[in-house]
């Protein structure tokens, strides 16, 4: 594994370890109220400044660490547990089964995440159970083309049609023959999936459709820093680079797994 790997595995672990203790790494409080220290510029006693009420800005980016790596892995493991089963249901046994959810899919997809993700959430309501819910739901299309395309080839091939001759059953067929083969795929898409979801939490939460006080993500960071981008720039800038920078290494890691479970891209 190349050394730029290396990297990307170690900040991804670095993610998940600020997640589980953020103040580990910076231990002011990130809800604490501050009247005297109202948009201050970094320093050393607040190294990326302060909000609009005094509140640290890193310590509130890294507990803001928890919610966000939680709707991207919610999101993502919800639609999988919806798309798997019905994408090898509608690839394996075809026919109307397949219409019908291909059809399902094919309409979801029709409309793009976010302006779908909005008219859901502002229909049930901002909070954390309904942005992993409708994200998820947008989600599931994209797994569920992936898995039927890839039961549909998998089918036909030669190893599947020994395990019908051997007398395997179907639903043995399914878990030990088809299943395991589309793992490789699937962990592909998983970390590009779970980028779009920061970036669409991040969109959301800056029309208003976030999660809500006193939860903490880059998105609503985001929304409350829109008024100061004059006075207090290092507000609003650091969220954002944050988001990017995430979602940047996601797909980087979704790159990586591709040219591990490819043999023909290994050695790139």
């Amino acid at each position: 594994m190349t050394f730029g790997r290396w990297v990307l595995v170690g900040i991804i672990f670095l993610l998940l370890f600020i997640a589980v203790f953020p103040s580990a790494f910076w231990g002011l409080d990130p809800n604490e109220i501050d009247a005297t220290a109202i948009l201050e510029s970094p320093s050393g006693s607040h190294p990326l400044g302060t909000d609009e009420v005094g509140s640290d800005v890193l310590a509130r980016l890294l507990h803001a660490t928890r919610l966000n790596l939680a709707i991207s892995i919610g999101s993502v493991a919800l639609a999988l547990l919806i798309a798997v089963p019905a994408g090898l249901l509608a690839g394996y046994v075809g026919k109307a089964t397949d219409e019908v959810l291909s059809a399902f899919s094919n309409a979801i997809l029709a409309f793009p995440v976010v302006l779908f993700a909005i008219l859901l959430v502002a229909s049930f309501g901002p909070s954390l159970p309904t942005l992993i819910g409708v994200l998820g739901f947008v989600f599931v299309p994209r797994f569920f083309q992936l898995v039927r395309g890839q039961t549909l080839s998998l089918r036909e091939r030669d190893f599947v049609t020994a395990a019908h001759v051997a007398g395997v059953n179907e639903s043995r067929v399914l878990s030990r023959h088809i299943l395991p083969n589309l793992l490789g795929p699937l962990a592909v898409m998983v970390p590009q999936l779970m980028a779009v979801a920061l970036l669409a939490e991040a969109a959301l939460s800056f029309l208003g459709l976030g999660v809500q006080p006193p939860g903490i993500t880059w998105g609503t960071m985001l929304l409350n820093s829109k008024n100061y981008y004059a006075v207090a720039p290092w507000y609003a800038v650091t969220p954002g680079l944050v988001v990017t920078m995430v979602a940047a290494t996601m797909m980087f890691a979704g790159d990586f797994v591709a040219a591990a479970v490819n043999p023909t891209r290994r050695a790139t």
